[in-house]
């Protein structure tokens, strides 16, 4: 068996970092999910939308609220703005930090394949 060079070793562990963040980030949604997806529902959308039904679901309004949270042409777009100050900080945190996690783990996850 031949031993790999200091870039495939390098690209082997960035994929496994970005794979950890990525994992680390489907238990945020768990979290997420089982303790204030639904009060973010209820404040945001006025309980319109039903994205706590189920874990797909609850992924897509996870990203749907952390745009909103993270930016302010994404809440502005959305007639949000204002609502959204409603929120908790430790909660917007919460949503931009699962956020962040999905883009540093799939840019770290792709990028070790341009290494090689």
């Amino acid at each position: 068996m031949t031993e790999l060079n200091l870039m495939q070793q390098i690209s082997m562990l960035l994929f496994m970092t970005g794979l950890s963040f990525a994992f680390l980030s489907i238990f945020f949604v768990f979290y997420i999910k089982a303790k204030c997806l639904s009060f973010v529902e209820d404040i945001i959308d006025d309980n319109a939308y039903s994205f706590s039904s189920n874990l797909f679901s609850a992924a897509l309004g996870i990203t749907r609220y952390s745009l909103i949270f993270l930016f302010d042409w994404q809440a502005k777009r959305c007639n949000r703005f204002e609502i959204r100050n409603k929120i908790p900080q430790k909660i917007q945190r919460l949503f931009i930090l699962n956020q962040l996690l999905i883009f540093v783990g799939a840019l770290l996850m792709f990028g070790s394949g341009l290494l090689e």
